[in-house]
C-alpha cells in the first residue's frame, strides 16, 4: 500500500537511491532540506525553526513516516555542529512530527557508532575507544527520539548503516578514484588497506530502509551485509573485475590518513533487521561490485 513519506538528505549518495526506490514503489514522497533549494523538487524547511516545520506540515500534510538522512557537515566528523545544531534540529523535527501525528521516525546513523569494537556487532553494544562528534551527535539524537517515542506511543528507529558503496558516491571516493585510474590507465597508489569493512551495496541499503517503513516497534537496527572483507581484497576484486592492469595497483604507497577512522574486523548482527522486516541483504560483494561497474559504465 502506498505510504506518505518525508525524506531528508535526498541530494546525497544514499538519499538519492532511497528516493528512487520509494518512488518506484508508488509511495508519495516529499523531499525536504534544511538548505535553500535550487529549483528542484526539494522543499526548504528550516529545521531550527519549529514554526517552519509546522508550516510544512500544514502545507503537505502529516506523513506516515519521516526518514532523516540529512545531517550537516557529514564529511567533517569532528565538527562541533554535530553535538549542537544537528542534535537540536533533530529534536525539533522529532517533537513537531510526533505532536502532529507522524507514526514513524527513522534516523539514519552509521556503524561508526560502535567505535573500535571487533567481531559481530549487536545493537545493544555501546561504543568503545574514542568516538568523534558525529557519533556523539547521532547517539544523543537517537536517545532523545527513543524516549520521545515511548512517551507518545510512536515508533522511532535508529538505523546504523554500515559501509555503503555503489555508483554515484562523492567524486573523491575510493571507488571513483579507482574507476578514474582504470579509465586513464594510471597508477593507483593506496595505503596498505589492511583495515576491514562490512560493505552493503547502496541498492540494498535503500531496500532495507523501504522495508522498515512497516516496522511497528522502536529500537536500534543494523543495516549491513553481515559479512566482513579486508579493504585490500575489496579493492583487488574491483580492480580485477574492471579488467585493469594489475601492475597499476600499488598498495602501501602511503600511510593511512590520520583522519581515517579505525575500521577493525567487525560486521553487523542482522537479527533485529530480520525480526522487523523478515528480510536481509543478499547481494554478495562480487555481485555488488559487478552492479557498481555496470552502473558506472552506463553513466560514463
Amino acid at each position: 500500500m502506498s505510504k506518505s513519506i518525508w525524506l531528508s538528505g535526498t541530494r546525497g549518495f544514499v538519499g538519492g537511491y532511497v528516493k528512487r526506490s520509494l518512488l518506484d514503489s508508488q509511495n508519495n514522497v516529499t523531499c525536504i532540506s534544511n538548505s535553500e533549494t535550487n529549483g528542484d523538487d526539494t522543499v526548504f524547511v528550516d529545521f531550527s525553526n519549529r514554526n517552519s516545520i509546522k508550516d510544512a506540515i500544514k502545507k503537505f500534510g502529516v506523513p506516515d513516516t519521516f526518514i532523516h538522512l540529512g545531517w550537516g557537515n557529514v564529511y567533517e566528523p569532528h565538527h562541533e555542529s554535530h553535538c549542537t545544531v544537528n542534535v537540536q534540529d533533530g529534536k525539533n523535527l522529532v517533537d513537531e512530527l510526533f505532536a502532529a501525528g507522524v507514526e514513524r521516525f527513522i534516523l539514519i546513523g552509521s556503524s561508526s557508532e560502535y567505535g573500535d569494537r571487533t567481531g559481530e556487532l549487536r545493537e545493544d553494544y555501546s561504543p568503545t575507544g574514542e568516538i568523534n562528534n558525529y557519533v556523539k551527535g547521532k547517539l544523543a539524537l537517537a536517545k532523545y527520539g527513543l524516549e520521545a517515542a515511548k512517551k507518545t506511543d510512536k515508533v522511532f528507529l535508529h538505523v546504523r548503516l554500515f559501509y555503503t558503496f555503489g555508483a554515484g558516491q562523492k567524486h573523491n571516493s575510493l571507488i571513483n578514484q579507482l574507476f578514474d585510474a582504470y579509465k586513464q590507465g594510471e597508477l593507483m597508489r593506496l595505503s596498505p588497506c589492511e583495515h576491514f569493512r562490512d560493505y552493503i551495496h547502496v541498492s540494498e541499503a535503500a531496500e532495507g530502509m523501504k522495508r522498515l517503513l512497516s516496522a511497528d516497534q522502536s529500537g536500534i537496527v543494523n543495516l549491513g551485509s553481515g559479512q566482513v572483507i579486508k579493504l585490500k581484497e575489496f579493492v583487488q576484486m574491483l580492480w580485477d573485475q574492471l579488467g585493469a592492469d594489475p601492475a597499476l595497483l600499488k598498495f602501501g604507497s602511503h600511510d593511512v590518513p590520520s583522519s581515517e577512522q579505525s575500521q577493525p574486523r567487525s560486521y553487523a548482527d542482522l537479527n533485529m533487521l530480520r525480526k522487523l522486516t523478515d528480510w536481509q541483504p543478499s547481494l554478495s560483494i562480487k555481485e555488488g561490485i559487478d552492479k557498481t561497474i555496470a552502473d558506472f559504465r552506463l553513466s560514463d
